[in-house]
């Protein structure tokens, strides 16, 4: 005779993002990597107030970020690549996937793609992701809206076979079709989350199978620490950037060229950057 292994309530109601995250992950088993690059953000913090004072945008860490990763990637072409049929493809832009939260409280999550951001300068990286947060908040950015409408349709089982084909379709078969209600290689080339936004000085995001992106950046909080400096200690504002790869893409060389990059760019993003 059975009884009851665990005391259960209802089932609570799920958001779209919600419903996508149980599709996304059912098995623990992947090749993911993880590291942590902890940089001094003195000089970074300071090229961003320069350009807020001369363009007028509300340009944050995470535009930096997103442009420091695409420039490490226009460096660095053997990384910008997606993995299909057992072969590495290169791609011929970065295009950088920003995480945002569609209703301005975190509880529901989106996203946008800015293509070729490594020839794009932060200002309008920032004017362009400002334009798209605005439409997804007000429902205004149609492909988000019927992706959305699918998903909160579409009982919560289902959702891991939907976006599994998907993926197939358009990555491994690379194929697309306007019926299926998303723009064209919607993820891009990396994918970036703010976790500093949230208070979080430290954590690591999961690779998204569907989305065939080999590289994965959460950014943390600004943090004061004490570093050393010719000799002695000084006190300077400090960032995680944390990381997560896929190994059959990057691996331990790959990943030192981007630790090397990123850490010049932050020494001196006014010259990195120009």
């Amino acid at each position: 005779m059975f009884s009851r292994n665990v005391r259960l309530g209802r089932p609570l109601k799920l958001s779209s993002w919600r419903k996508v995250a149980i599709g996304t992950w059912r098995s623990a088993g992947d090749p993911s990597v993880y590291g942590i690059l902890e940089i001094n953000a003195e000089r970074a913090l300071a090229y961003i107030e320069q350009l807020r004072a001369r363009s007028g945008r509300r340009i944050t860490l995470s535009h930096f970020v997103g442009k420091a990763v695409a420039e490490t990637f226009r460096r660095h072409p053997d990384i910008n690549v997606i993995q299909r049929w057992g072969r590495l493809y290169p791609r011929p832009n970065v295009d950088v996937f920003f995480q945002v939260a569609s209703d301005g409280e975190g509880r529901d999550l989106s996203g946008m793609t800015i293509r070729s951001a490594q020839s794009k300068r932060m200002e309008e990286i920032a004017a362009e992701m400002e334009d798209r947060v605005t439409k997804i908040r007000s429902n205004k950015d149609r492909s988000f809206t019927r992706m959305k409408s699918m998903m909160d349709l579409l009982p919560g089982f289902v959702s891991s076979w939907i976006l599994s084909f998907s993926g197939f379709l358009m990555y491994t078969l690379n194929l697309w079709t306007p019926l299926m209600g998303t723009p064209k290689d919607p993820f891009g080339s990396v994918m970036i989350t703010n976790i500093g936004s949230l208070g979080l000085n430290l954590a690591f995001a999961p690779l998204v199978p569907y989305s065939r992106i080999p590289l994965l950046v959460a950014v943390g909080a600004v943090a004061e620490k004490v570093i050393a400096e010719n000799g002695q200690p000084r006190v300077a504002p400090c960032i995680n950037i944390c990381v997560t790869f896929d190994h059959r893409v990057i691996d331990g060389v790959h990943a030192s060229k981007m630790s090397k990059c990123m850490q010049k760019i932050f020494a001196d993003p006014e010259k990195e950057l120009s």
